[in-house]
């Protein structure tokens, strides 16, 4: 019948028109082999080997036992809380009571509820922890409804810019140590790790690089050079995500890594500059870089493989006429030989297997043997004198890098001034140099100066990194 055969069309071809326009509006898809994941958030290790854990959270969060999903407790009102490892197992304690005995890891989860938030032409435009509800108002913007109590509210005008609203009550997770109580945003994670504990804290990224930029960089610093450490911090970030996947998270708080010290140091100014160049990142040949960055050049920065060994594309040196200061050029170390040997002894362990040298007994002299491409780093140094069993040691340090850790300097730019006893041997040697750090990359006073000159963050980054893009979506 007529009738019947258009109703069970009806359906049929509508579904045929959805399929249609979703093939239609579909992006295009990658190669499989070419398909990356968009990061969201970062692991950092706090501490590695902590007797017990001591901490407190303000906000909303629960406590839970993360290799189960059980819930232990609900916190809204700042309990204090302890974790102790026990027999490798984790004991937890509230307010001085016990709570439990848990395999773990133990995990301090924000209360959230996440939204997505799709534009009219179906693209994401937002993804942020909100709680409440979101109306639209005239000509398509959202608008959130009073009553979030975790990070602020946020709101897409017509053009589809994020602002935010004023902020309530943060999540905020207060951890003991070291005579102090530090904050951190996010998530706090607790496992054990041998006869102590690893402390792991887990937050979106962005939020992540508030903690970094003015740890690495004054806030003082011109905007334009704060968005450049902004991105080069979060390029380092992702080139770097995973590098301590063995441990349970993916970077350390400490210059292993980069500094990242929390809630504690985050600035107005500096949080600007990282929400200003949210997700961008710098690439070469379509890979995010670990880009390299120092305090102060000296005036010259190095080609990577002079400074450590591999030779990277995008770090190549040249001269700085940018980094200009007073604190860090024509600075003078002075060591007598006691000095000089206590200092050599207590630096090659840094970075030398103790079957790779002896300790010294004393250092009788220093031999400058080559320097960087520049000519203005010591790339090679002979480090000579008779070790605790009387033997005569002599142990070349390779790259620039090695050579200042040795010598405890704040760079290898420096020229060598030996005063030598009646027996040949050096009984004081004064370094005079200029810089601050490697000279890899990115100079921070450079990057002010330039900014400083009317430069921006994108011709600062161009500058000081050969050959790179600056991608958005965190170069994915």
């Amino acid at each position: 019948m007529p009738g019947k055969k258009f109703a069970g069309a009806y359906p049929y071809c509508f579904l045929v028109m959805v399929f249609m326009m979703a093939v239609l509006l579909w992006p295009a898809a990658q190669a499989e082999s070419d398909v990356r994941v968009v990061p969201q958030t970062v692991r950092v290790g706090l501490t590695h080997s902590a007797p017990q854990v001591s901490f407190s959270l303000r906000g909303a969060y629960r406590l839970i036992n993360a290799n189960t999903g059980q819930v232990i407790a609900e916190d809204r009102e700042g309990h204090n809380w302890t974790v102790e490892n026990a027999g490798g197992l984790l004991h937890v304690l509230r307010d001085g009571n016990r709570m439990g005995i848990y395999n773990g890891p133990i995990k301090a989860e924000e209360i959230n509820v996440r939204r997505s938030i799709l534009s009219g032409h179906g693209s994401l435009l937002q993804k942020e922890t909100l709680s409440g509800a979101a109306v639209v108002g005239m000509g398509g913007n959202l608008q959130y409804l009073s009553g979030d109590r975790q990070s602020g509210l946020h709101v897409i005008d017509g053009r589809g810019q994020i602002n935010l609203l004023p902020r309530g009550q943060l999540n905020l997770v207060h951890l003991e140590g070291e005579g102090r109580v530090k904050r951190y945003r996010g998530n706090l994670e607790i496992r054990v790790n041998g006869d102590g504990l690893t402390v792991i804290n887990e937050l979106p990224i962005e939020q992540y690089l508030y903690g970094v930029v003015p740890s690495e960089m004054p806030a003082t610093f011109p905007l334009e050079a704060l968005k450049a450490q902004a991105v080069a911090a979060r390029s380092y970030l992702i080139a770097q995500l995973g590098s301590y996947g063995s441990h349970g998270f993916d970077v350390m708080d400490s210059q292993a890594s980069q500094i990242y010290r929390g809630y504690d140091v985050e600035n107005e100014v500096t949080t600007k500059a990282v929400d200003e160049t949210r997700g961008l990142v710098l690439v070469y040949r379509g890979q995010p870089v670990a880009a390299f960055f120092h305090s102060s050049s000296g005036g010259f920065t190095e080609n990577s493989e002079d400074v450590y060994s591999d030779a990277l594309g995008y770090v190549r040196g040249q001269k700085d006429p940018f980094d200009k200061n007073d604190k860090y050029y024509n600075w003078s170390v002075s060591y007598s030989a006691g000095e000089l040997t206590d200092t050599v002894n207590q630096q090659l362990k840094k970075f030398m297997r103790p079957e790779e040298y002896h300790i010294f007994a004393a250092i009788t002299d220093l031999q400058e043997l080559e320097r960087t491409g520049s000519g203005h780093r010591v790339k090679k140094l002979l480090i000579t004198g008779p070790d605790i069993d009387g033997n005569l040691q002599r142990i070349t340090v390779y790259n620039a890098e090695r050579v200042r850790m040795a010598l405890g300097l704040r760079s290898a730019m420096f020229t060598m001034h030996k005063e030598l006893r009646p027996d040949g041997g050096i009984s004081r040697v004064t370094f005079t140099g200029s810089g601050w750090g490697h000279g890899l990359g990115m100079s921070q006073w450079g990057a002010a100066g330039m900014a400083a000159g009317g430069y921006s963050f994108q011709d600062i980054l161009q500058y000081y990194y050969t050959g790179i893009e600056l991608l958005g979506n965190y170069g994915m």
